[in-house]
């Protein structure tokens, strides 16, 4: 039962597990479940994070329920919030074999249902909410401006008009503009169930440029939405799409083979209970840190073009944006090609996304209804 629970889960997991936790459930697994081998192959011979997770999953469901049940243990120890966000032990209570239906077992199917409601974040607000897309292709210098850049904001447009967002476009902002656009926003009157900010420039290990040149943080975008700031968003998904360098490296190449509670209380009858101030968050930036982001002058970024189309296509099919994000993180690692860096020199070119998330429950985009004929 377990072993099928971290395989209908697997998507979610690779995409919420972080790099502390992943350690330290490798030193729960070593030895009762884990070998020595198995453990070197995770930590040394996978790059990333999201490789290590693929591969501890992967290893430990071919074990069996036991080896499974064990490290879900271990995940509810280690990190409740994704435990419980995941909503695991609910689904490991799910019988293997079927029931006969009585009055009792359709109340319970009914309060399970009511709570698997209460996992996914409400998305009916018309429009669903705002969507500010802010667009820094101009730097004054030919050399560094961000051609291709303007195909990304169509896609972009295109994509949350469709998903019911009020789409707003903001090109060539300087750091100190992209800050008060930001705290602007924040107070914004037309706030509906989400909030979706997708910023595209240059960027570095300390966030992105205005183009002026001039820095402004991730943190600079961020906390203008939290909930002190923020009160209309408190408790609402709030999504960060970041498209910029964060280093001026190039990712390596390898080869990989498939296979290897808060508290609560009743008032008014309104069930109300107290959440952290920088819960609700996703940001999905386009690179990991310390390397640069790759863009295409004549299509657009490899990260904003792969988001729109897999953000299309899992809408449609009722997927949560953790596991879509997983699709476009092995999207975009597969692809390659080839660049002309700096130097002059002709390169490799492979990168992959890094989602981070805050989320408290499932975030499903409603897709639009198809027009019957």
């Amino acid at each position: 039962m377990a072993d099928e629970v971290l395989k209908q889960l697997r998507n979610e997991l690779i995409g919420g597990l972080s790099e502390a936790v992943i350690s330290t459930l490798l030193d729960d697994l070593r030895g009762n479940v884990l070998g020595k081998e198995e453990i070197e192959v995770i930590e040394h011979k996978m790059k990333t994070r999201s490789d290590q997770a693929r591969c501890l999953i992967d290893c430990v469901s071919r074990k069996g329920s036991k080896a499974s049940e064990l490290m879900l243990k271990s995940l509810k120890k280690r990190d409740e919030f994704l435990y419980d966000n995941l909503n695991i032990d609910s689904h490991l209570a799910i019988p293997e074999t079927g029931v006969t239906c009585s009055s009792a077992s359709t109340s319970h199917s009914t309060t399970d249902k009511q709570n698997n409601l209460n996992k996914v974040y409400k998305m009916d607000s018309n429009p669903c909410g705002l969507c500010v897309i802010v667009n820094n292709e101009d730097f004054g210098n030919p050399k560094k401006n961000r051609n291709g850049s303007q195909n990304d904001v169509v896609s972009l447009k295109d994509l949350f008009e469709s998903l019911g967002f009020l789409v707003e476009v903001e090109i060539d902002k300087t750091a100190d503009e992209m800050k008060a656009l930001m705290t602007e926003y924040s107070q914004d009157k037309r706030h509906g169930d989400c909030f979706v900010c997708c910023v595209m420039s240059h960027g570095n290990e300390n966030g992105v440029k205005g183009c002026d040149g001039q820095k402004c943080t991730l943190n600079d975008i961020t906390t203008p939405f939290d909930g002190d700031n923020c009160p209309a968003l408190i408790g609402k998904p709030k999504v960060f799409i970041i498209q910029a360098c964060r280093g001026s490296e190039m990712q390596s190449k390898v080869v990989a083979t498939d296979g290897a509670g808060p508290s609560r209380n009743q008032t008014s009858g309104k069930l109300s209970y107290s959440i952290a101030k920088d819960s609700d968050f996703l940001i999905a930036l386009s690179t990991v840190e310390g390397y640069v982001s790759l863009r295409d002058p004549s299509s657009g970024s490899w990260f904003i073009q792969s988001l729109c189309k897999h953000l299309k296509e899992g809408s449609e099919q009722r997927q949560d944006i953790l596991g879509i994000l997983t699709n476009v993180n092995d999207d975009v690692s597969r692809r390659e090609d080839f660049i002309i860096n700096e130097k002059n020199d002709k390169v490799d070119a492979k990168m992959t996304p890094q989602p981070k998330f805050t989320l408290r429950k499932l975030l499903i985009f409603k897709a639009p209804k198809k027009k019957s004929r």
